[in-house]
């Protein structure tokens, strides 16, 4: 396995659980840790079947009503080990900042984010170049303002003779930004 990840022991699927089997089976090992070697050594020369029965209306409706189908990979996507235990990003868009990471950056409402002064520093990140980021390359809120003050929003953008564009530049509506 892979260093740093501890591997989850396997977990019946909720269809099966549902049956009781995980008792049936806790009360047969109980069962057969209370007999003695020599016990254990005749009754596996001659085993004796059904000791553990579950109720045949049980198992059909586990497997054929309540049965869900398994999360699987899509088509062409490779597995590797660990692969499910990995954080999925569909919910995610990039750029947008959920109130539960503002809270957790401190951030009041209306500041701009704390890596914004090195985008409009450095550019936009490498891998999205046409994300549209307030501030940088988009409009900034309604009502706050440029500036190094707390809760301003960096320096203001410029055209090519270097005079601040705040118009010009910016397209798009606000409403665009907003969740």
């Amino acid at each position: 396995g892979k260093r740093g990840i501890e591997k989850q022991p396997f977990q019946l699927p909720d269809f099966i659980a549902a049956t009781g089997i995980e008792k049936i089976r806790q009360a047969y090992i109980e069962k057969e840790d209370s007999k003695k070697l020599k016990q254990k050594q005749r009754e596996r020369m001659q085993p004796k079947m059904g000791k553990m029965d579950i109720d045949y209306q049980v198992l059909h409706d586990a497997f054929f009503k309540y049965q869900t189908k398994p999360k699987l990979t899509s088509l062409g996507d490779l597995y590797h080990e660990g692969k499910e235990f990995e954080v999925k990003l569909r919910e995610m868009k990039p750029g947008m900042l959920s109130q539960e990471l503002k809270e957790a950056l401190g951030m009041p409402e209306g500041a701009p984010p704390p890596w914004l002064i090195n985008m409009q520093r450095y550019g936009p990140p490498p891998s999205y170049p046409h994300l549209k980021i307030p501030g940088l390359n988009a409009p900034i809120p309604p009502g706050a303002s440029f500036g190094y003050h707390p809760g301003g929003w960096g320096k203001p953008p410029v055209d090519e003779q270097l005079s601040v564009n705040v118009v010009g530049v910016f397209s798009f509506h606000w409403s665009f930004f907003c969740e």
